[in-house]
């Protein structure tokens, strides 16, 4: 073989296209929004095949710690953090999908959407101030339903201490009792007979296996497994489910503002069809970068899924952002910058 036809396959092998990885970027956090993350990761990768966005769900407060610390390049929160401890931890955040949560029951011949109750109850039943499934108040809200004399087996999640949740938020709001002894988070002292799990199939498995249970799950999971959903009375006095409309009722008259770090918590929102324990989940970032080609590829791989993502967001039964939400928030990706203080990307 010569040397010019040596030099010509050395020239195209150069110039051909690659699909070396170059830029591989890892997430963390809330495992609520995992499965949407990771289905528009496999979507981008088909667009952006030198591009790996990497997620493992852990907990709320994990994702904060680990961005705070930069151990990862983005993390997901269900509950935003306001001005002051994003300032001081020198984070950005912006929403990028709608969700909710809704309390679950299983009881015998109940089908979802069947049972009633209202935030007030809720707190009561969880505080272990309501013991029995036929005690007045939810006869009262349920009165065409044949409830047993049986005891109420409460499921929860473990909660850190401290971290906000979308059910302690929506009860402190609903029960002063509540907001007293446990302010909006879901940690501390539950009655005896609570049953304690660590993650979501835990979770779901244990509401399924037992009989008279009420505990609360995400949207995507309930779907999933066919729970028996809560019907719960909103603001506005109306009992309604958590379809993806009162869901986006929620979001309708939220002010979604950078000024303030986009700190909306959407639960208890007015509106008649506004479901009470609906949320949004956001991306934490680092202000500064210390490596703003990861965070480019991070803010490219959330402009590619809030433009095109929402089929897929409403087949994991998520909520996709409404597009002029999604256009104050690609605006506010300028303030992300490197070390010398230039945007990593301009929307």
């Amino acid at each position: 073989m010569n040397s010019r036809l040596l030099g010509l396959i050395a020239l195209l092998t150069l110039a051909s296209p690659t699909t070396a990885l170059s830029v591989e970027v890892t997430g963390t956090g809330s495992m609520i929004p995992g499965p949407l993350i990771r289905v528009w990761a496999e979507a981008y990768a088909t667009r952006t095949p030198t591009a790996a966005i990497k997620y493992k769900g852990s907990n709320p407060a994990d994702g904060i710690s680990r961005i705070t610390s930069k151990e990862v390049d983005f993390s997901s929160i269900d509950m935003p953090l306001n001005i002051a401890d994003l300032n001081k931890n020198g984070l950005r955040q912006f929403p990028f999908a709608l969700g909710a949560v809704a309390p679950v029951v299983n009881l015998a011949n109940v089908y979802p959407g069947q049972f009633r109750l209202d935030g007030n109850t809720l707190g009561n039943i969880f505080l272990g101030n309501i013991k029995k499934w036929n005690a007045p108040e939810i006869v009262a809200l349920n009165p065409n339903i044949r409830l047993p004399e049986a005891d109420i087996i409460i499921v929860h999640r473990i909660s850190p201490p401290g971290i906000s949740t979308i059910i302690g938020d929506y009860l402190a709001k609903s029960n002063p009792q509540w907001r007293a002894k446990k302010g909006d988070s879901m940690a501390g002292t539950w009655p005896a007979t609570a049953i304690e799990v660590k993650d979501p199939n835990e979770n779901v498995a244990t509401i399924k296996k037992t009989l008279y249970s009420i505990g609360y799950a995400p949207i995507p999971h309930i779907m999933k497994n066919g729970l028996a959903y809560v019907q719960m009375k909103n603001s506005a006095g109306n009992f309604i489910s958590p379809s993806d409309e009162n869901i986006s009722a929620a979001a309708l008259n939220a002010k979604w503002d950078e000024s303030n770090g986009f700190d909306v918590v959407l639960t208890d929102q007015p509106g008649a069809t506004s479901w009470p324990m609906s949320f949004a989940s956001f991306v934490l970032m680092n202000k500064s970068s210390e490596h703003p080609e990861r965070s480019k590829e991070v803010l490219n791989f959330f402009k590619y899924s809030l433009r095109y993502g929402g089929l897929k967001a409403v087949l994991y039964d998520y909520i996709p952002l409404p597009e002029a939400v999604a256009s104050v928030v690609r605006s506010s990706w300028v303030h992300i910058v490197d070390e010398k203080g230039m945007p990593v990307i301009k929307e």
